[in-house]
């Protein structure tokens, strides 16, 4: 097969939804550079700007741990099954989860508010005492967007069980403007506080577009608590162990965020640069793949459909791993050369380049296994199971902190990146070998809502 002939067949194998969403959030990550850009040049891998990036970590958890990851594995099977039978029920089901995930989120954020100082130990503990001070109170700032994002992810899940990704896609881009805007127009005056308070703009930014989208579509959005619902009664059931899963992602980087503390200032920066960066192609492939064909697969698996199911699922996975293997190599190769463009000049030194250079080389081995870690995870949510995926997670995270105490005495801070490979791929090895068994249970009648594999 010729090189034209390859290239015509891998673009048929990549629907339209596929593209528009990859193009948005391509479109994101390019704001997303030139606000790191903007924050490399202001702020350089500054104490400040550790204590900023450290002060994301709870609020990102708190959202992570009880609504987003745990409402995406769950929402949107139920949903579109509700749908099928009853367009008000769904309707209801949905407005359900979306007053109590605002409700709760409130109730987090208050939390966080008050006891932001008692978080020092857990966070930062290589931070001195005016750091901590700092990280403080840019963490009482930062809690208001878990409440903003309950609202903003719950209308997301709607837009893309409805296929709408249009406005879904827009939301991140506006968020990154949000806190551009913040960064260059308030940091002269008042510093890191106003990348902060960017931070929360681009958050209601961020909801205004995807209320856009629900506005234009034919969801009745309104408040509603109907917390007896049999159908919102198993979406918390199914919503349980996603909700202890999906924040291994915050926890890791927790975990990188305290081990960089202790190793060296700035550390913690380079990390979260050359993590943004890696997670780039990611999003464009494994993320944008993986969700446009999360409501095909829910709807296969929900219908029984097992051979639509399977070939759906092995099609994207062949085309995630097509494109996601070159990404990686062209990571590792000009990576280097592109944080130099990006960053380069202003407080970001060479020394800093370089360092930050090496940290991406490493996390480039993660973009293929990171990739299928998503197909392989939706997989799984689309038949309602979150057991599994959980499991593969926690077993993730353990190789990721055996494998980071092992190599950081010797390795510093290379250490990071390569635990983080080693763990996404103990993930994809344990969801990949246990698949095939869950997909048998796929057929009409079957017993998927109450088994476990």
């Amino acid at each position: 097969m010729n090189i034209k002939k390859l290239k015509e067949n891998l673009l048929l194998m990549i629907p339209k939804e596929a593209l528009l969403l990859s193009g948005l959030i391509f479109l994101s990550y390019v704001l997303g550079l030139v606000r790191d850009r903007i924050f490399a040049r202001t702020f350089g891998l500054s104490s400040a700007l550790d204590a900023y990036n450290a002060a994301f970590i709870l609020p990102e958890l708190l959202i992570d741990v009880l609504i987003s990851g745990a409402l995406g594995a769950a929402f949107i099977p139920l949903f579109i099954e509700i749908y099928k039978k009853d367009k008000a029920r769904s309707e209801e089901f949905a407005n359900t989860t979306i007053t109590s995930a605002v409700l709760v989120m409130i109730i987090g954020a208050a939390v966080l508010i008050l006891f932001a100082p008692k978080t020092f130990s857990l966070i930062v503990p290589g931070f001195n005492a005016e750091n901590q001070l700092l990280y403080s109170n840019l963490l009482r700032i930062m809690a208001l967007s878990p409440i903003i994002f309950a609202l903003s992810i719950s209308l997301g899940e709607i837009l893309v069980a409805k296929r709408q990704f249009l406005f879904y896609g827009l939301a991140p881009i506006l968020y990154n403007f949000g806190i551009i805007l913040g960064t260059i127009t308030l940091s002269p005056k008042i510093g890191i506080f106003g990348a902060a308070i960017g931070s929360i703009l681009g958050a209601l930014l961020y909801l205004a577009i995807r209320l856009l989208g629900i506005f234009r579509s034919d969801f009745s959005l309104k408040p509603a608590l109907n917390i007896k619902m049999p159908e919102f009664r198993k979406l918390l059931v199914l919503m349980l162990p996603k909700m202890f899963g999906h924040p291994i992602e915050p926890l890791t980087f927790l975990f990188f965020t305290a081990a960089a503390s202790k190793i060296g200032s700035g550390d913690i920066s380079a990390i979260s640069f050359g993590r943004n960066f890696q997670s780039v192609p990611v999003a464009l492939i494994g993320i944008a793949f993986s969700i446009v064909v999360f409501p095909a697969l829910s709807e296969y698996a929900s219908g029984g459909n097992r051979t639509d199911f399977i070939k759906t699922f092995k099609k994207t996975f062949t085309t995630i791993l097509l494109l996601s293997l070159p990404a990686a190599f062209a990571m590792y190769l000009f990576g280097p050369l592109v944080i130099e463009r990006f960053f380069g000049g202003g407080e970001f030194t060479q020394e800093a380049i370089q360092r930050t250079s090496l940290i991406l080389g490493f996390f480039s081995i993660s973009i293929p296994l990171e990739s299928l870690s998503h197909l392989l995870s939706r997989a799984f949510f689309a038949t309602k199971n979150t057991f599994i995926p959980v499991c593969a997670a926690f077993a993730g995270l353990l190789t990721i902190v055996i494998t980071t105490n092992y190599l950081s005495p010797t390795l510093g801070i290379i250490a990071l990146p390569i635990a983080f490979a080693s763990g996404t791929a103990t993930k994809i090895l344990l969801l990949g070998a246990i698949l095939p068994l869950r997909v048998r249970f796929i057929r009409k009648n079957s017993l998927l809502d109450v088994v476990s594999i």
